[in-house]
């Protein structure tokens, strides 16, 4: 059954494909290929596909299937993918060698290349020689492209047979260095080919910095020791690195890192490597120290030793110092409410010098259905339960659904709602916002 099968295969491969023409040319490529599958598709085949029960009879059956006609069609029914046209044609023009050589006996391992590609077919050449006649490949110091290239061509009829360098090589032999390139050890039979140190700018006549002829950006060259690497954060002009970086130098360039976050300029990452702090901070033996929170610039830790009070905290300096005021005061000479030298908005002195909270409720928020609420240095106002505002700012009774209008300051009674700029009156002054 089996045997059926595969000639039925062939006739079908037959009648499918053109027939062979005298001017069809393969390529080695294609050929190898084929002998390479060839090889596999034979030990894939070894035992036949066949085992169990008779070892007698299978004996005596795989000594016939070895050489015979039914494993060889197996074999070459797998030989090429379906798409792959130039190997279903190789295959086809040239099956009576692959029939011829079957009958040999030989391996397909240790010959079947020399006789179909190189012999036959005559699309491969062996090592060492290219082209249509085979001709031997460039020799130089004694081997081919000194042992430094490859063949243009080489096992195969196509190509030049010019030598190909390898990196770092050149000449018709590959028997040179290439530029970037210089000769680490050269005899009668051998050379040998090393890169130029990176710092060198293409040419050197030896290895390191002190064989470079001249240097890359970064380095100086100096008569006698060859390329040094160039300091860049010496540099004062342009600075390397910018504002809240350090510069770091390495062979041939720098890096820049940045600053601990309390510098803002440095030589180190840490705090104690500063050369300029940020703002509200102090350089105290390299270290950049944390003004005191009452302090708007110091000179050095503590309140005692600020240079302008924070007028944002409340603070005012007494005596050199900086102290916090109490919340009533716009300036102090000292701590707490009776210390003021003005009151803020929403207090007032009293006769003992004190500045006090102003209840405004007493003389504020007298619409109807408004109740006021006095706090610390301001006060509420607000419709009461059931009203809101409307768009005159009257109290009026709530329609279902809506959200309240917000609450008035002492604040708002300032701000006018029109297209003028807006004014603060505070006493006889108006002020522009």
């Amino acid at each position: 059954m089996r045997y059926h099968t595969a000639v039925f295969s062939c006739i079908l491969f037959a009648l499918l494909w053109p027939g062979p023409t005298e001017s069809a040319q393969w390529t080695c490529a294609t050929c190898k290929g084929i002998t390479e599958r060839f090889a596999e598709k034979y030990a894939e085949t070894e035992k036949g596909g066949y085992g169990g029960g008779n070892t007698d009879w299978e004996e005596t059956y795989l000594k016939e299937y070895r050489r015979s006609e039914v494993r060889l069609l197996e074999i070459i029914e797998q030989l090429c993918k379906h798409d792959n046209h130039a190997c279903h044609a190789l295959v086809e023009e040239h099956e009576e060698l692959l029939e011829e050589w079957w009958q040999k006996d030989e391996s397909p391992h240790d010959n079947l290349y020399k006789w179909l590609c190189i012999d036959h077919v005559k699309t491969c050449c062996p090592n060492n020689t290219w082209g249509p006649g085979c001709r031997d490949c460039p020799i130089g110091r004694e081997k081919v492209c000194s042992g430094h290239g490859k063949c243009d061509g080489e096992g195969t009829r196509e190509g030049t047979g010019a030598c190909t360098c390898d990196k770092g090589y050149q000449g018709a032999l590959c028997e040179q260095c290439s530029i970037g390139h210089y000769e680490e050890y050269k005899n009668t039979t051998h050379v040998s080919c090393k890169g130029c140190h990176y710092g060198c700018n293409i040419t050197c006549k030896g290895p390191g910095l002190e064989g470079c002829l001249a240097c890359h950006k970064g380095y100086n060259y100096v008569q006698g020791q060859g390329c040094i690497d160039v300091d860049e954060c010496q540099r004062e002009t342009p600075a390397p690195c910018p504002q809240g970086f350090y510069c770091t130098n390495i062979v041939g360039a720098h890096k820049c890192f940045k600053c601990n976050e309390a510098c803002d300029e440095c030589f180190g990452p840490e705090a104690n490597e500063c050369k300029k702090c940020r703002e509200n901070h102090v350089l105290l033996e390299g270290e950049c120290k944390e003004c005191d929170p009452l302090c708007k610039g110091c000179k050095g830790v503590g309140p005692e030793n600020c240079v302008k009070c924070d007028e944002g905290k409340l603070a005012d300096m007494v005596d050199g110092v900086c102290i916090e005021c109490a919340p009533a005061c716009h300036g102090c000479t000292g701590p707490g409410p009776e210390n003021c030298k003005r009151c803020r908005m929403g207090f007032k002195q009293n006769k003992q010098g004190v500045c006090e909270d102003v209840d405004e409720c007493k003389t504020i928020c007298r619409l109807q259905h408004e109740v006021c609420t006095n706090t610390i240095g301001s006060y509420d106002c607000e419709c009461e339960e059931g009203y809101e505002r409307n768009v005159r700012d009257a109290c009026v009774m709530k329609i279902p659904g809506q959200e309240d209008k917000p609450k008035r300051s002492q604040f708002d009674k300032y701000m006018k709602p029109n297209k003028h700029p807006k004014k603060m009156l505070t006493g006889k002054l108006r002020v522009e916002l």
